[in-house]
């Protein structure tokens, strides 16, 4: 109890030590905070003073934190001891490791990835395998955080590992070595024709200027007639801000507007310019973005879009156009706050609205706005970046999207090959891998289909617990019976798209990084496409079309 007390104090002191600093013209919002504090600093007294059981101050404390922070935007948070690991992997581009990305899969501790040359994927782990173990912990159903405390230490550090692979009855007994990992930012680079360039950026970091303007230089040795470059940030979430401005200075004029940053105050504000001399002011460019393009990626794309530079291709961005600002709090914490705004050359603000808290009178009135590229073209703020042209590509069905959003053909690929050792050169799935994947797909009760499939099962349990006739029970069976009939229907219309998906991720088990990019790159039908438009007459007509260019609401 004493215990708690002392914690109180030293809130309601933090809070008007606070206070007295606080400098605004409003005296109206000081008025507002001391109320706040008096009332959060009274409640918190009585709860700790008077409820019924014993309670953790520390704890009350941080899940009221959490609950402002959530009120404000999916991204301001406070940071505990090393979750400003991923600011420090991009500003430092390695990190102590054993080379694997791990993901939370099923409720599974699931390796998602692997990098070639290190550890994890040269004692034999593959990409689906559960870490059961790490030395003596049981992990299984444990949270990614827990890899970070074993990852940190000295080089050179040992590790044993437990693993389950579907498919397998026994355990897989590995020791890992602790490496410095270092993270490239592009993915597989190389040429779509003879003629046409591709970059794939993964992330924005320290070092992604720097490989992109390698691999730009790279292109003109080998070949001098280069016609265009084509820049891939789908599925990029973001990263360092002044890493995308980098990328910029490679092809746009030197002193160009790149991005503003607009916050509550004078220091939050910044304009952003291309700094050099471009060494590629005048090839066709073409950014590819999806829905998972966010931030960083952003920024890049609405500067290229408002100056007219290049033509963006592909799905609306995300809309992740928030600044946040690293600031230290007592003890190994930290506090990640928005504190400012993205806004493209033209004005535009990226940021989607997310929450009460972000629709202020200004957001709501600039969606309505209208505003201009460099050359006079007419865009839209529809809060994310809307491409210049809709490209017709073969679109998934949505159980298809549904099966892969929900790891299916990743968890596929791993019961497939978890007797293999290889694959034949060449190999690609096939008629009878199909009717494999059919059958292991009727067996899995963890799948969630899309509705109105998905309802029925939640049909089915409601009725039985609510008594209901076991006619009325087998009458909602039947149509789940129909419906499992419609699903491997529409998976044989697909089949095509089920048979390239299931051969990447089988593939991904056995190729390295390099292979599986040229693999993608060379079934990936939009870049085809995009590639033919760069050496079109249509790529300039949309440089200076007056269409309107809208984005989704």
């Amino acid at each position: 109890m004493r215990k708690s007390l002392i914690i109180l104090s030293i809130i309601l002191i933090i809070g008007f030590i606070g206070l007295a600093s606080f400098k605004s013209p409003d005296q109206s919002m000081f008025l507002k905070i001391s109320q706040a504090l008096e009332l959060y600093g009274s409640v918190f007294k009585e709860v700790t003073l008077h409820y019924v059981d014993e309670i953790d101050p520390l704890r009350i404390v941080k899940n009221s934190t959490k609950a402002i922070l959530e009120d404000l935007d999916p991204y301001s948070e406070v940071l505990e001891n090393n979750e400003g690991d991923d600011y420090e992997l991009l500003t430092t581009n390695s990190y102590a490791g054993f080379g694997m990305v791990v993901g939370i899969m099923n409720g599974k501790l699931t390796i998602a990835e692997l990098y070639d040359g290190y550890s994890a994927k040269r004692s034999g782990m593959r990409s689906g395998d559960h870490i059961l173990m790490i030395d003596t912990l049981h992990v299984l159903y444990d949270t990614t955080n827990i890899i970070r405390k074993f990852t940190r230490g000295p080089i050179g550090g040992k590790v044993r590992i437990a693993l389950l692979r579907d498919g397998r009855q026994d355990t897989i007994r590995l020791t890992l070595v602790r490496e410095s990992i270092k993270i490239q930012s592009l993915g597989y680079s190389g040429f779509i024709n003879d003629s046409i360039g591709y970059i794939h950026i993964q992330r924005f970091s320290t070092s992604t200027p720097d490989e992109v303007k390698r691999t730009v230089m790279s292109f003109r040795i080998k070949n001098p007639r280069l016609a265009g470059i084509i820049i891939d940030v789908r599925d990029n979430p973001g990263g360092l801000l002044e890493s995308a401005v980098g990328v910029c200075d490679i092809f746009l004029p030197q002193n160009s507007p790149i991005v503003l940053t607009k916050g509550r105050t004078r220091d939050d504000e910044r304009v952003y310019t291309s700094q050099s001399v471009p060494i590629e002011p005048e090839i066709p460019v073409s950014i590819i973005i999806n829905g998972e393009s966010a931030s960083a990626s952003e920024v890049l794309a609405g500067a290229f879009q408002d100056l007219d530079r290049g033509i963006i291709i592909g799905e609306q961005s995300y809309g992740k156009g928030l600044v946040q600002s690293i600031l230290n709090l007592p003890g190994e914490t930290a506090l990640k706050l928005t504190t400012a705004r993205y806004y493209t050359p033209s004005g535009r603000c990226i940021q989607k609205l997310v929450s009460k808290s972000e629709i202020s009178d200004s957001v709501t009135a600039e969606k309505d706005a209208v505003f201009y590229t460099k050359s006079g073209r007419i865009v839209k703020a529809r809060h994310g970046i809307a491409p210049d042209t809709n490209v017709i590509f073969y679109h998934s069905h949505p159980i298809i999207k549904a099966l892969d959003k929900q790891n299916v053909f990743f968890r596929f690929a791993s019961f497939y090959c978890s007797s293999l050792d290889s694959l034949p050169a060449n190999w690609q799935a096939k008629e009878i891998d199909f009717t494999k994947f059919i059958k292991w797909l009727t067996n899995q009760s963890t799948i969630i289909f899309p509705e109105p499939y998905a309802s029925l099962n939640t049909s089915i349990f409601l009725a039985q617990q609510n008594g209901y006739s076991k006619q009325y029970v087998k009458s909602i069976e039947n149509i789940k019976t129909f419906a499992v009939k419609d699903i491997k229907k529409s998976l044989l219309k697909g089949k095509k798209e089920v048979l390239e998906l299931l051969s990447e991720q089988i593939l991904s088990r056995f190729l390295s990084e390099k292979k599986m990019g040229e693999f993608k790159v060379e079934k990936d039908a939009l870049l085809k496409k995009t590639a033919l438009l760069l050496s079109s007459e249509h790529y300039k007509q949309l440089l200076h079309s007056k269409t309107v260019i809208h984005g989704s609401h």
